[in-house]
């Protein structure tokens, strides 16, 4: 009896390791993107969340590319200032709107 419940156990947990081993964890959104003016020009792509918050806005995760050829290295840390647009600070969200 020991041995039937000890094989029970067994084919329990390695069905719930199973199953749990397959869940998907939520993904994230790639968004591509691109920009250019006088003397600038910029394209990568960057991931954020895939769902939005109440206002419509998604959480930028990570961004790659280049601007004027040079690789771009990661996202300004939220909460300081926008460069060129004092006092205004970075949030890291955007909306597809």
């Amino acid at each position: 009896m020991k041995n039937l419940a000890l094989r029970s156990a067994i084919v329990l947990a390695t069905i719930s390791g199973l199953v749990f081993q397959t869940m998907q964890p939520a993904s994230a959104l790639t968004w591509k993107w691109n920009y250019s003016g006088t003397g600038i020009e910029a394209i990568g792509t960057f991931t954020t969340d895939n769902t939005p918050d109440d206002l419509g806005f998604y959480h930028i995760l990570g961004i790659t590319g280049t601007r004027n050829r040079e690789t771009i290295t990661g996202l300004q840390p939220v909460g300081t200032p926008i460069p060129g647009n004092e006092p205004f600070d970075v949030d890291n969200l955007v909306s597809a709107t």
